[in-house]
């Protein structure tokens, strides 16, 4: 008989923390956007590290 692959997935104790850090990131990045003259580059970038660490842990959901 034939052994089905088993899926791996974050612990929910690093899915926790890396949805923590997105949120903190993006909404950091808007302050920063916001209330300083930062170069709007560096702001993309951090956003972007924000919505990638955000999509790792939604598309790391089991079904």
């Amino acid at each position: 008989m034939a052994q089905q692959p088993t899926e791996k997935h974050f612990s929910p104790r690093t899915t926790n923390l890396l949805l923590g850090a997105s949120v903190v990131i993006l909404i950091a990045s808007v302050l920063i956007r916001f209330l300083t003259t930062a170069p709007q580059e560096g702001v993309l970038v951090l956003m972007g590290v924000g919505v990638f660490l955000f999509l790792l842990v939604a598309f790391d959901q089991p079904n």
